[in-house]
């Protein structure tokens, strides 16, 4: 219904029925007029000011903007079969586990008559910062993004949104300092469960293979799990145990390109660190399946045995885990079910639902195979 009067009052200013300085009614009276409630003429109003065609004056009103041009798409009326579009951006083109989200995301979004846009920031804020301020001028219904960073990148963009009341969900990756909604694996949780279950094994000294724990929200909850597994069992965290392949190897590639293809220099530069070690470590695990793998065939070719000179752990469950030389035992990450919780967290807040969660997690599954014994 919040529809309908948003694209009501679209008409009229296309029509000149109402322009620059206009004052609409009240919430109050346009919920008598339509027989709705005022949450849902608030959710209106709050369309018209996301695509910029009205303003709020506190204490006097909401007024029709100045604008040259509206342009001739009304809310929810983008057109693919007569549905309504979300948007969904993703920081990689082939990002790990995006065709089984996006399941999730679809299959919600479809009970609701929205259909999906995806787009690829190609792990650049700055392309992420442009898509986003696109979509807010093309009709789009609400946006599901997977960050390209935790940092302060882009935080122009998402108070903006946040400022706007537009609906917008984060998955995977949280954006540091600012609440908003937030979908991820149970991220912390996950990896303490697989620490826990290595240290019962007889691992005494656990290596931890990363990305960059600073930059990455998601690998800093994960090494969060790992730091407090050791602590339950009485083990110190050895510092001198954890790569980041963002600190520690030289002229690294460009993560937006790493994949089960090129990410050999990864695992090479990461086992020399292992074995070098002063305290060398009997269990790797790894932040990802893609760095697992890596690590795991760079091992195999130089002689080292998969799991009895060194086990390896992955996180993820991505199709290729169980296909490896040594199948991979790793952290099924559930995919499909973020995807459906993003969906859901997101037309609720299209809808203007009171009470949502600001923040889901989704547990995540160990998957034993040979790689760990």
């Amino acid at each position: 219904m919040y529809q309908k009067i948003a694209n009501d009052f679209i008409e009229k200013i296309e029509k000149g029925e109402l322009g620059p300085g206009d004052r609409l009614p009240t919430e109050v009276q346009l919920g008598g007029t339509y027989g709705v409630s005022r949450i849902t003429v608030t959710h209106a109003i709050r369309v018209l000011q996301n695509r910029n065609l009205v303003y709020r004056v506190k204490g006097s009103g909401t007024f029709i903007s100045k604008r040259s041009t509206i342009g001739s798409m009304s809310i929810g009326t983008k057109p693919l079969n007569g549905l309504s579009f979300i948007s969904v951006i993703f920081p990689r083109g082939e990002q790990d586990g995006a065709h089984e989200t996006l399941i999730g995301i679809e299959s919600e979004c479809a009970k609701d008559n929205f259909y999906v846009t995806i787009h690829n920031s190609k792990n650049k804020p700055v392309l992420e910062h442009n898509i986003i301020m696109n979509l807010l001028g093309q009709g789009c219904g609400g946006i599901i993004v997977y960050p390209c960073s935790s940092d302060h990148h882009n935080m122009d963009v998402y108070s903006e949104l946040i400022i706007r009341d537009f609906p917008f969900v984060v998955i995977d990756r949280r954006i540091d300092l600012l609440r908003m909604p937030f979908v991820a694996c149970d991220n912390e949780k996950a990896m303490r469960d697989m620490v826990a279950h290595l240290i019962a094994k007889g691992h005494q000294r656990i290596g931890f293979f990363c990305n960059s724990t600073e930059t990455v929200s998601s690998e800093r909850e994960r090494y969060k799990g790992y730091c407090e597994a050791h602590i339950a069992a009485g083990l110190s965290v050895k510092p001198g145990l954890l790569f980041r392949v963002a600190r520690d190897l030289a002229n690294f590639p460009d993560l937006s390109d790493v994949n089960e293809q090129n990410n050999r220099p990864f695992g090479e530069a990461a086992l020399s660190y292992f074995l070098n070690a002063t305290e060398r470590p009997t269990c790797v695990v790894a932040v990802n399946d893609i760095l697992a793998i890596a690590l795991l065939k760079s091992a195999l070719a130089q002689g080292v045995r998969v799991p009895t000179d060194l086990a390896i752990t992955g996180f993820d469950d991505l199709y290729v885990a169980s296909h490896v030389e040594v199948p991979l035992t790793t952290l099924r990450q559930p995919f499909e079910t973020i995807g459906s919780e993003a969906a859901r967290l997101l037309l609720g807040r299209i809808k203007g639902e009171a009470n949502l969660a600001v923040e889901i997690r989704v547990p995540a599954e160990i998957v034993l195979r040979d790689s760990a014994g």
